[in-house]
């Protein structure tokens, strides 16, 4: 009996299709890691922080020191995205509509805006009722 050797007849029958996992796109990840960042660094932000600050008057800098640094950030978008991030911090999913649509403005689509609010919405602790 003679022996046949198909292993080299194999690779040139038939090419193996090798499945390669789809590169993360838009539509699979709405956010970014600076997104991702923003809304996470947005947790310790209190609702005092939207409002615009103030200059301190030279009696109260004497006081109280200089004026702290702003909690806004230089990226419009970004500081949209912050602002929604803090009122969903907050409020959870009964947002101010004036905050949507300030974020709608920015340029953010309804897709990053979900996203956002889900992501807060799993990462805070459920409610839990206390026993009447």
């Amino acid at each position: 009996m003679a022996f046949v050797n198909f292993a080299d007849a194999a690779h040139q029958a038939l090419p193996i299709a090798i499945s390669v996992p789809a590169l993360p796109t838009a539509e699979t990840q709405p956010l970014s890691a600076l997104e991702h960042r923003v809304v996470a660094l947005a947790r310790e932000d209190g609702l005092a922080t939207l409002r615009p600050q103030r200059k301190r008057g030279w009696l109260s800098r004497l006081i109280l020191g200089p004026t702290p640094p702003s909690a806004m950030l230089a990226n419009e978008q970004l500081e949209a995205l912050r602002r929604l991030a803090v009122h969903a911090w907050h409020q959870g999913y009964t947002l101010p509509v004036s905050a949507l649509k300030e974020a709608r403005a920015a340029g953010h689509s309804d897709a990053k805006i979900g996203a956002v609010i889900d992501i807060i919405g799993r990462s805070k602790a459920p409610f839990r009722r206390l026993a009447a």
